[in-house]
């Protein structure tokens, strides 16, 4: 009888394959990781409130830091505000309340008061109404930081934004990565921290896609009678058919120079400060020597650097003062005779005495 053929010995058995990341998952992840670890704002064990819209950049976000929350042992709140300037401003609310539940996250929303048909806030308006909430958010959960969804297309439109309204170097800085925004008070209030500010608005929705999650948009972000929709839906467009080449790269680089010399700037403006003022007698403040070779030598730059942070600090408001006000107190300190007055912001009175510039609160001042 022939021989009957040996069995083949049979295969083992393999693992399934796990199915591997699209690349812009992995890349996005990565660098929002990377960008977390060299923040120490965002050290391991932190408390943070991620203020959140329904918008792409936000649910962005907040998946990303979904993601790495267990790495860096994160303990996360959502903050919501609606504005309630919009029919559907009730459904996103109740949207980010649900992806939150998904995620386990903790969700604190608010809501404004509607205001009349026809009528709308201003932006300057919505931004306090935010601010407040999100330090409500902040105190209710036992946070230390708030995360803002910022991106790189952000920052571009804001430099130009404040280009074309005259801005200085600090405007030019554009958005900060991580600040501390001075209340209405001039106290510094919400540390807020940005750590998408190296991503573009479209990779966070290649990302969001990639990994099957939603996302609402805002129609509002396409209305160019406002002014950032109207640099985003034109202005931008037009100069990189122009120039032939995406420009957003080039502007932020601008910005982050600026920033950066502007950093330089306000330490050295502070160490002169240190050798220019001291106390002054109740009710002033504080007094600016006039006589110290410092001052004497400076020229009208240095001496309006010196002057803006001075008078910024004492007044205590949530925005530098502008150039006018500056040159102004700067010309007044050069020209003005002994015992003359000078009203600047807040209300606040410099008056020449001696060789001195000295600071008065508002009615403060002598008769």
């Amino acid at each position: 009888m022939p021989k009957s053929k040996p069995k083949p010995a049979s295969r083992p058995k393999l693992a399934p394959r796990t199915k591997r990341r699209p690349k812009i998952v992995h890349d996005t992840e990565r660098e929002f990781a990377a960008v977390c670890s060299s923040l120490g704002a965002l050290a391991p064990g932190s408390s943070l409130v991620i203020g959140c819209s329904a918008g792409g950049d936000s649910m962005a976000l907040l998946a990303l830091c979904a993601r790495v929350r267990e790495r860096f042992d994160w303990r996360l709140t959502v903050a919501h505000l609606d504005h309630a300037q919009r029919s559907e401003s009730r459904s996103e609310a109740e949207f980010v309340s649900a992806r939150c539940r998904e995620l386990g996250v903790v969700c604190i929303t608010g809501r404004l008061r509607p205001i009349r048909a026809g009528n709308t806030r201003s932006e300057d308006r919505m931004r306090e109404a935010r601010h407040k909430f999100f330090a409500g958010a902040l105190e209710k959960s036992g946070a230390v930081s708030l995360l803002l969804a910022h991106q790189a297309d952000d920052r571009a439109e804001t430099f130009l934004m404040r280009l074309f309204s005259g801005s200085g170097p600090t405007g030019l800085a554009s958005i900060r990565q991580v600040e501390s925004l001075r209340g209405k008070d001039g106290q510094d209030g919400l540390i807020v921290i940005r750590p998408l500010l190296s991503i573009r608005r479209a990779t966070l929705r290649e990302y969001l896609t990639a990994r099957g999650l939603d996302w609402r948009e805002d129609p509002s972000n396409a209305d160019t009678r406002r002014k950032r929709a109207w640099v985003r839906g034109e202005i931008l467009p037009q100069v990189n058919d122009r120039m032939e080449h995406d420009i957003v790269p080039h502007i932020v680089r601008a910005g982050e120079l600026i920033e950066s010399e502007s950093r330089a700037l306000d330490q050295a403006a502070r160490t002169i400060l240190d050798l220019l003022v001291s106390d002054a007698n109740a009710p002033a403040t504080e007094r600016l020597d006039l006589r110290n070779p410092i001052w004497k030598y400076a020229g009208d730059d240095l001496r309006r650097v010196i002057v803006r942070r001075w008078i910024w600090r004492l007044s205590r408001r949530a925005h530098p003062p502008g150039f006018r006000t500056v040159d102004e107190a700067v010309k007044f300190a050069a020209r003005a005779a002994r015992g003359s007055r000078l009203r600047t912001i807040g209300r606040m009175i410099l008056i020449k005495q001696g060789g001195f510039l000295v600071a008065y609160p508002p009615g403060e001042e002598p008769e």
